[in-house]
């Protein structure tokens, strides 16, 4: 049977420890690989016979590989040769890790997982649309190993940016090998983070004028002040969200790949509400961690300045 869609061509870089997430996300049908690289022997071969495609092992050779999409998946940013590189090229870049830094040196780029494609917040986002005034958000995010901290960290500060509004006051309450924790303060309400290596999972907690209600992959409990439960929640009278990140069940990263095969560069404008949420999300990020490590509160619109970026441009326009 002949399929109903293009195959996005791509091209992927892989880290070692993300070569099984890798094998399932370039499975999909809807994706065609053309090139892959690694900077491990073993996982360039791995990735070559499974595609039948020719591997590299230099990043930089990314640029060059497709025309299309590229698919950076690693615990750390680029450099920034290789960020110069890619910058001038008229391509769409999708991270999985991308600090604030990374995504203004490459305005192309997109970031994955999305907060806002997980079946567990858009549930969040449902329910926070009539729950009412909030006066507390928990965020706990628990991530399968450290290379993937940076990417809860992000997902966990995005759930905080969505139901809070703009924060700018960062204070980080602890941090050690494997876990990141802080408190931030938005216009909406106050929120805690959490982000440590355990299993594959999130937790959303609302404490406020809709009384308690918590949000996971599985399941959702909502009581409301009035002592209450509510069974109908979430977007579209969901009462539980499924596990799934995605609506048919794919990765987010795919929707992801697949939104950045678009026309990239020239039709992405710079402020767009889009790049505008990136860039607020990984600025902080970015100060969570700048809090960590020097024990004090810090700004996010100070981190924001020290880019150059006027941290009123990055607001959500009415």
């Amino acid at each position: 049977m002949a399929l109903s869609f293009e195959p996005t061509p791509l091209s992927a870089w892989i880290e070692a420890d993300r070569l099984d997430r890798a094998l399932r996300v370039l499975s999909d049908p809807r994706l065609a690989v053309r090139a892959v690289g690694s900077d491990d022997a073993r996982t360039r071969r791995v990735l070559a016979d499974r595609f039948a495609v020719d591997a590299f092992d230099d990043l930089r050779r990314l640029a060059v590989a497709t025309d299309g999409v590229l698919w950076i998946d690693r615990s750390a940013p680029l450099g920034e040769p290789e960020r110069e590189m890619l910058g001038g090229e008229d391509i769409a870049i999708v991270a999985g890790a991308g600090t604030l830094e990374f995504l203004l040196a490459v305005p192309q780029c997109e970031t994955a997982p999305s907060f806002r494609r997980m079946s567990a917040g858009r549930t969040l986002l449902g329910i926070t649309e009539v729950f009412g005034r909030v006066e507390v958000l928990q965020s706990t995010v628990a991530v399968p190993d450290d290379s993937h901290l940076a990417e809860g960290l992000r997902l966990a500060a995005a759930s905080a940016l969505a139901v809070l509004g703009p924060i700018d006051q960062v204070t980080a309450l602890g941090a050690r090998a494997g876990t990141i924790t802080a408190s931030v303060i938005g216009d909406r309400g106050f929120g805690t983070i959490a982000v440590g290596v355990g299993c594959d999972a999130v937790s959303f907690t609302l404490v406020g004028e809709g009384g308690i209600a918590t949000v996971t992959p599985g399941v959702v409990a909502w009581r409301r002040r009035d002592g209450a439960w509510i069974d109908d929640a979430g977007p579209g009278g969901a009462g539980v969200a499924d596990s799934r990140t995605d609506l048919d069940g794919d990765e987010p990263v795919i929707q992801t790949i697949r939104e950045a095969a678009r026309p990239s560069a020239g039709a992405r404008i710079a402020g767009d509400a889009n790049r505008r949420m990136r860039l607020r999300i990984a600025a902080l990020a970015d100060t969570i961690r700048l809090s960590a490590r020097t024990g004090h509160s810090e700004s996010v619109e100070a981190m924001l300045r020290s880019f150059g970026v006027d941290p009123t441009d990055l607001l959500p326009t009415a």
